[in-house]
């Protein structure tokens, strides 16, 4: 059990996070569940252990969008582009998971170049030293609501040893630490598509930058 030294200590690291994290999805109720209603569906398996404790199996509307950087060549004193690919599934009535519910989760992998093993702790220290580009606050998030806000989890960037996304081309497994404002949780899982024609292409689609 935390002491409330580091109950502060956690509230007063991720009080920047939450001031710059926008809010998921900026759309009312009648376009977000229409928005949903147009994606293909995928499976989602997941458990959090740690402050919060839960494990769900459901299937979800999915989202899979890639950010690629192209033929760009690195700016002298920037850090090297990478390929992402983002995963979001979300709900569009929150679903039980323990003590909170899960409404958006979203998985990322940076350097993103087809099917693999991403070591987020090895990304890190690749970012730290500027050798390529940090990841948003929101590209890894498990939200109880679809705004956002103190309940939300984002992926612990202080916690990263041993954390890690990896993809088949058909499916995508993660293990990765996360923390709110008042609560920190080990989430591990998968994504998949049960139907060939429902897996994006991204996910085996290999890309020219890491």
């Amino acid at each position: 059990m935390r002491t409330s030294a580091e109950d502060n200590e956690l509230l007063d690291r991720w009080s920047s996070e939450l001031d710059a994290a926008p809010d998921l999805w900026v759309e009312d109720a009648a376009e977000r569940r229409a928005r949903l209603q147009e994606l293909s569906k995928a499976t989602l398996s997941l458990t959090i252990c740690g402050d919060v404790e839960g494990t769900i199996t459901v299937e979800l509307p999915c989202e899979v969008s890639e950010e690629r950087p192209g033929d760009l060549s690195p700016v002298d004193g920037e850090p090297v582009p990478m390929s992402w690919l983002i995963a979001r599934v979300e709900a569009i009535v929150p679903v039980a998971l323990g003590r909170t519910q899960l409404t958006s989760f979203s998985i990322a992998i940076p350097g993103h170049v087809g099917p693999g093993l991403y070591p987020l702790d090895d990304l890190r220290r690749r970012a730290e030293s500027d050798e390529v580009e940090w990841w948003e606050v929101d590209d890894f998030h498990l939200s109880p609501d679809a705004r956002g806000g103190e309940s939300t989890f984002y992926l612990d960037n202080d916690a990263l040893d041993g954390a890690w996304v990896a993809t088949t081309g058909a499916s995508i497994a993660f293990d990765v630490p996360m923390a709110s404002v008042v609560s920190e949780v080990r989430v591990t899982g998968t994504i998949t598509w049960a139907e060939p024609r429902d897996r994006p292409r991204t996910l085996a689609e290999p890309t020219d930058l890491r």
